[in-house]
């Protein structure tokens, strides 16, 4: 059942980081100025990626969002085909996470920062917290079945 919410969550997250991708080259290249998460100044996703905090080089940071909420998808699924039956998934996801969680406390201290919170971006902080727990009390209580050859 854990693997499944996992599972949920991360396809949630996926696609809010390729939403929130698709917008920031929108913002970028094509100067649009508006998205439905822009509330007011305070509250408005285009004010986070319009400042240089948000993009490493010429990539935002929700590209990089992309890539580890499939890693998490891909490790996730693989634990329940029983592909990785010696491999503690719950630790590679709980380190993984560990990783997200320092470069986006990054993000958000900017926002904190600059006044200024992408509303989805904290949406996926959320999920992340909630699958870091997932991960750490599955650990932490040593309630992961090994399935032996």
């Amino acid at each position: 059942m854990k693997n499944y919410l996992i599972l949920f969550l991360s396809a949630i997250a996926e696609f809010n980081a390729i939403y929130l991708t698709n917008w920031a080259y929108a913002i970028k290249k094509w100067q649009e100025n508006s998205s439905f998460c822009d509330i007011n100044s305070t509250f408005s996703c285009s004010s986070v990626f319009n400042h240089d905090f948000a993009w490493i080089a010429w990539i935002p940071f929700s590209t990089l969002a992309i890539v580890a909420y499939w890693i998490i998808i891909i490790i996730t699924i693989l634990w329940m085909k029983e592909k990785l039956w010696k491999f503690n998934h719950f630790k590679a996801l709980f380190v993984v996470w560990i990783w997200w969680l320092l470069f986006n406390s990054y993000i958000i201290y900017n926002e904190v920062i600059v006044s200024s919170y992408c509303l989805l971006c904290l949406m996926c902080t959320v999920i992340l917290w909630i699958i870091t727990y997932i991960s750490y009390n599955n650990i932490k209580n040593k309630k992961i079945t090994v399935i032996s050859a």
